[in-house]
């Protein structure tokens, strides 16, 4: 939104509750719309569900005619292929439609096959978050590939800077040293992200006398999607059964995440399921962190092994303990790793490259 020139572009965007980004789009120029679209996701797959999503897609399908009519809709930008009445209302109005796809849903077969098809058919130019990303929504559906494209997604450099403002207060707030080697992991609590498999390698190196070897400190950052409370109920019940609780902090959702990323010497984030590509990796790269991740999904293409970081087999505790072990081993390594990620960082996930290629699709279509 800020990257659009505001003497051309009028945007408006519907978020489906009012939240942190509300005053950060409205500060950008755009007009806000709060109203939960129907969205696809497992808990849809109940006789209720079902009933709710159908009842949602056509008072959302009239909702958003209404509005492309009085606001004079030029331009549709999806962004999530879990988000279907857009694309409806922009073949209905005869509209352009750019469609970004952030998911990479490998279950159930049915909900995969349908996300393939309804963004393979009612788009105009389909943004794909990875080549993996890309490959996974072109299985059997070869006859579109010239609508999609890879987009990396990009970050901020100026707010994700290692070099700027003073050292950073999460160290003192949470009491660790100076001297300590401190684990990030930051994103959503979900059953796939693999937050108990980092618990599970936390007891691992504690067993192996390093954590008091290192000094190490291990650092939760996150939260739940409505829905899924137990993850996070689950995470916190085993972080305190850890044999040193008091190195493992769990602090929720935090907006100041680079000062977060200041604090650490590594980043992990040990998924069990293929990312499409995190932006939260692309962050910690960004902020010159050697990362940890599993060698599956876009992450692959995020990390370049042995050069940025390391990659590990999903859902493997024992591997994420060594590879833990071997960068809390090496200060060089760590050193010469958060170097060369931070500079893949700003060769391949650059915020101008990826806001000027979505602004060029919206002046060609």
């Amino acid at each position: 939104m800020r990257s659009l020139d505001p003497s051309f572009f009028r945007s408006i965007v519907i978020v489906p509750c009012d939240g942190p980004l509300v005053p950060e789009l409205r500060k950008a120029g755009a007009t806000v719309i709060i109203r939960e679209l129907p969205v696809l996701r497992r808990g849809v797959f109940t006789p209720f569900g079902i009933i709710r999503f159908a009842w949602q897609s056509v008072t959302s399908v009239v909702f958003l005619t209404t509005l492309a009519r009085a606001a004079k809709v030029d331009i549709f930008h999806t962004n999530t292929a879990s988000l279907w009445t857009p694309g409806l209302v922009a073949a209905i109005k005869s509209k352009p439609h750019i469609w970004q796809i952030m998911e990479l849903v490998e279950q159930p077969q049915l909900v995969r096959w349908a996300m393939s098809k309804m963004t393979s058919i009612f788009s105009s130019r389909v943004f794909c978050i990875s080549d993996a990303v890309r490959s996974h929504f072109l299985k059997g559906n070869a006859r579109y590939a010239g609508k999609f494209k890879t987009l990396y997604h990009g970050v901020d450099q100026t707010e994700y800077d290692p070099r700027a403002g003073g050292v950073s207060t999460v160290r003192e707030k949470l009491r660790i040293s100076d001297s300590a080697l401190v684990v990030l992991y930051a994103g959503r609590f979900s059953d796939w992200k693999g937050q108990d498999v980092l618990a599970e390698a936390v007891k691992i190196l504690s067993a192996r006398g390093l954590i008091e070897q290192y000094d190490m400190h291990f650092i939760f950052l996150g939260s739940c999607f409505p829905g899924y409370e137990h993850c996070q109920e689950s995470l916190a019940g085993a972080l305190a059964q850890l044999p040193e609780p008091a190195r493992v902090h769990l602090k929720g959702f935090q907006r100041n995440l680079p000062d977060w990323m200041k604090a650490a010497d590594i980043f992990i984030l040990p998924s069990k399921r293929p990312e499409p590509n995190a932006t939260v990796l692309i962050g910690a790269m960004t902020m010159g962190l050697p990362c940890i991740g599993t060698n599956i999904g876009g992450t692959v293409e995020t990390i370049d092994q042995e050069k940025t970081g390391l990659l590990v087999p999903p859902n493997d505790p024992k591997a994420i303990a060594n590879a833990i072990a071997v960068l809390a081993s090496d200060t060089t390594l760590r050193e010469s790793m958060g170097r060369e990620g931070r500079a893949r960082a700003q060769e391949l996930f650059s915020m101008k490259n990826y806001c000027r290629t979505i602004t060029a699709a919206y002046d060609k279509i």
